[in-house]
């Protein structure tokens, strides 16, 4: 299989920097998802979620079958996976609605009675077919990672493109790690998603701190770093996960460090804080295929 222009793109952006060169900030900027949290499919969710789909329009008197539900929901959330990378590209993108999730995207083909049904579900509904759909668990030195910009007086933010913010919160909650967190950012709550610099503008305003002494870390190239470098945040960071490596479409910007795992970040954080000087981290790329 030939290597695609935009995994080529993914290797060229690995630029590692000595973390003397990173500067001291005075707030953490987070992506959830691959940053803080890492999930996994979990296996036979769409029928699970075509049933919760199902009942849900009974209880109303709209009877669809469950094989349909879960033909439109697989086709929906598809076109929804499409909207988001063509999304990407513009400058100041703004972010759907709950209603045109539901009614443009995965209830289109359905009767009009049954996509008002679930449109008028909104977020809650939204965020129930997210977590029959996926496990959430914390990516490894996330707790220190907090802990550690609390001792240093760091402030901390999530910024995140998610179509039902209402389950962030929730899975902060549940995963013990909101406390550690001065302010969340989503993209349904706002209007706006990344790559607009907005995001993280709010972010950074909403913690008062100047944007160019924030540290944003994110995990895509297209909207993490993209938005990062339109915000113009002192420094751009990646945590690699499984959309790192995959763009989908060659993308110019580069971060200033990818490390493996949230824990990469604790000796860059120290070091910054300290002013000690460098820490360890590799002298130049590493193949991301391999």
């Amino acid at each position: 299989m030939h290597r695609s222009e935009a995994a080529e793109a993914a290797e060229a952006a690995e630029v590692y920097v000595p973390a003397g060169a990173l500067p001291r900030p005075r707030a953490l900027l987070l992506d959830f998802a691959g940053v803080i949290l890492e999930s996994v499919e979990r296996p036979g969710w769409r029928t699970r979620a075509a049933e919760l789909l199902h009942r849900h329009l009974a209880d109303a008197g709209h009877h669809q079958p469950v094989e349909r539900l879960e033909t439109s929901l697989g086709a929906g959330l598809a076109a929804l996976h499409d909207w988001r990378n063509a999304a990407g590209r513009r400058r100041e993108p703004v972010e759907l609605t709950h209603r045109e999730i539901w009614e443009d995207f995965i209830a289109s083909d359905l009767p009009a009675p049954a996509r008002a049904r679930l449109a008028a579900g909104g977020a809650r509904l939204l965020g129930e077919v997210t977590l029959l759909r996926r496990e959430y668990r914390t990516r490894p030195g996330i707790p220190e990672l907090l802990r550690a910009a609390a001792g240093a007086g760091v402030r901390v933010g999530v910024v995140s493109n998610a179509h039902a913010g209402l389950v962030h919160r929730a899975l902060l909650r549940d995963h013990g790690l909101a406390d550690g967190v001065g302010v969340e950012i989503y993209s349904d709550e706002v209007g706006i998603r990344k790559p607009h610099p907005g995001m993280l503008h709010l972010a950074a305003g909403a913690l008062g701190v100047p944007i160019g002494e924030c540290w944003f870390v994110g995990d895509t190239l297209d909207r993490d770093v993209v938005a990062g470098r339109r915000a113009g945040v002192g420094a751009v960071l990646v945590t690699r996960a499984e959309r790192t490596d995959h763009p989908p479409y060659p993308v110019v910007e580069r971060p200033d460090v990818v490390v493996d795992t949230p824990e990469g970040l604790l000796p860059l954080l120290a070091a910054s804080v300290s002013g000690s000087g460098p820490a360890s981290v590799p002298d130049g790329p590493t193949d991301p295929s391999g």
